[in-house]
């Protein structure tokens, strides 16, 4: 009788379990909304792909669930070797929330505080970083000099492997920003160090312990250090676009960022990531509060904390050679967008942006016109920005291409008879016309700027390519006449140079890149080597400084003076 009933109640089972398998099913199956989400984020990002600004993943997901997810492009350009969602990107300075997440986690332990010296737990640093914190380190508020932004990062640090000691000895001999807790700087050598504080509080390697403490625990099998060397199943390889060519990347050392930016990951991966550390899974309250709290800096534990679209977001960027990310995460709306690419210029948080807009049903692109065959072929020609630099305007079907020199080309599309913009690259054109609608020249609006060029013959623009660049001879310049030049100086939104004085020279560091010397050719014009730049200042009737002219690219900007020199920081000592 017993086996009788068991019987009977499998069979009674078995269709209600089936049942069950099918709601579930059915459960996981995209609304009509996600799937229009999905159909119109594939639409956004097509113009990226096919104007080659962007290889790579792709993923947005809502309350963990994706929404989207997609790779596109190639992994390897060499062998041909399409991107999937399996594949392993760099992602920069996206380490920088494991390796805070990491002191938190020890915090919790007891093994330091976040109120300690540094030098509690790395001996032998300079005096005068006595005062800085571990709290300082992860707000990057030490005044510890960037040792990514010193001269020689590009072509000797970072191609060479260097201990973490070795790393952080090439700012040891710098006087600090301001005094610590007093501002916030982005250094990765903050992280440098935390990466050593955490190898000391736990005994183990920062790799190690990363894994065991956090990775392993959290299921992200597909994330770890990028060690170079070692065989990495499914590695993309890093690309940059250079006079309209692709190039393989600058070579890189996998000790040139250690804990600041040493790790790989794919996109599901920074998914489960988000996801667990912001739904507790992994630190207490407490620490998740200060990870995210906003002290008026715009940055966290090792996570920028800011808005954007008139909403709350906690994300970060990671930039290494080759390599381009993005994590972004609302937290009121538990929408995270995470994108992952392998061409260094790729716009990743222009596309990030765009697709969280989508989803909130606030992105509101401009909408194209049909123009007369006639209208696109009045605009075909060339068009001077700069000394050297030219754009040109073809016809391609049924729409015009814009191509500066030495760039790819990408479509325009028209917003009016004379005014047209890109969907790939932050651009709108207006075309200036005679009163029978022939073009003299063109405005180009681009990050904030305008720039004005006439049309002049194609022939032209080809003499001016083909004239020799003029040689640059340096000259001795009284210090006091160079020390009048330093300061801070606007050249977009956002974006400005600081022009510094130190052992008799000048130094100039645009924002978020590395600091290099200026070589004087008169009073106020000065030349770059380790980049092809130039940059004349200018004065007022007095010969006070006001501003300066980069000369670059083959374009000319203006840069309005807003900081004198009594607050401009000091630069690094040449070695």
């Amino acid at each position: 009788m017993v086996d009788a009933l068991l019987g009977l109640s499998r069979l009674v089972l078995a269709p209600l379990l089936l049942l069950a398998g099918v709601m579930a099913a059915r459960a996981q199956e995209p609304s009509r909304a996600e799937r229009d989400y999905a159909a119109r984020a594939a639409a956004l990002i097509a113009p990226y792909v096919e104007a080659g600004l962007f290889s790579g993943t792709i993923l947005v997901a809502q309350n963990g669930k994706p929404l989207f997810r997609r790779a596109f492009g190639p992994a390897n350009r060499e062998w041909g070797i399409a991107n999937t969602l399996d594949t392993h990107f760099r992602i920069g300075s996206l380490t920088k929330g494991f390796t805070a997440a990491a002191i938190l986690k020890l915090a919790e332990a007891g093994r330091l505080d976040l109120a300690d010296p540094v030098g509690r737990h790395v001996p032998g640093l300079p005096a005068a970083w006595e005062k800085v914190s571990l709290r300082d380190l992860l707000r990057h508020s030490s005044g510890i000099i960037n040792f990514t932004a010193l001269a020689n990062y590009i072509p000797e640090i970072a191609r060479t492997e260097h201990g973490p000691r070795e790393l952080v000895a090439l700012t040891e001999s710098e006087p600090l920003l301001f005094e610590p807790g007093a501002r916030f700087e982005y250094s990765n050598t903050n992280y440098i160090l935390l990466g050593m504080v955490i190898e000391a509080a736990s005994g183990r390697p920062y790799a190690e312990y990363l894994r065991e403490a956090i990775l392993a625990p959290l299921g992200l099998k597909e994330t770890g250090y990028d060690d170079a060397t070692a065989l990495l199943p499914r590695r993309a390889s890093g690309y940059r676009r250079g006079q309209a060519q692709w190039r393989n990347a600058t070579p890189m050392a996998s000790s040139a960022t250690w804990a600041a930016g040493g790790l790989y990951a794919t996109a599901d991966d920074l998914l489960t990531w988000t996801e667990a550390l912001v739904g507790g899974r992994l630190l207490s309250a407490a620490s998740l509060e200060q990870t995210f709290a906003d002290e008026g800096r715009g940055y966290g534990l090792g996570w920028y904390v800011g808005r954007a679209h008139d909403r709350r977001l906690w994300s970060h960027g990671g930039s290494v050679f080759g390599f381009i990310s993005s994590l972004d995460h609302y937290p009121d709306e538990r929408l995270t967008v995470v994108i992952l690419a392998n061409t260094e210029t790729a716009p990743v948080q222009k596309i990030s942006r765009e697709l969280a807009a989508l989803r909130f049903g606030i992105f509101d692109p401009p909408q194209a016109i049909v123009l007369e065959d006639v209208i696109l072929d009045r605009y075909v020609g060339s068009y001077r920005l700069g000394p050297r630099f030219f754009l040109t305007i073809a016809r391609e079907g049924d729409h015009l291409t814009a191509q500066g020199t030495g760039q790819a080309a990408f479509a325009l599309l028209p917003e009016s008879d004379r005014t047209f913009f890109s969907k790939v690259v932050d651009a709108r054109l207006t075309f200036e016309t005679e009163p029978d609608g022939r073009p003299t020249g063109v405005i180009l609006r681009q990050g904030g700027l305008d720039r004005l060029g006439p049309r002049i013959d194609p022939e032209e623009a080809k003499r001016a390519l083909a004239a020799p660049k003029p040689e640059h001879r340096e000259v001795a310049i009284e210090p006091e006449r160079l020390r009048a030049h330093a300061g801070r100086y606007m050249l977009a939104p956002g974006f400005a140079i600081s022009v510094t004085f130190a052992d008799g020279r000048l130094y100039a560091q645009a924002t978020g890149q590395a600091r290099n010397p200026l070589y004087a050719e008169g009073p106020r014009t000065f030349f770059l080597k380790a980049v092809d730049a130039q940059i004349t200042f200018t004065a007022d009737a007095a010969g006070r400084t006001t501003g300066l002219v980069l000369h670059q690219n083959g374009l000319d900007t203006a840069a309005r003076r807003i900081e004198p020199a009594e607050t401009a920081r000091a630069a690094p000592r040449k070695r």
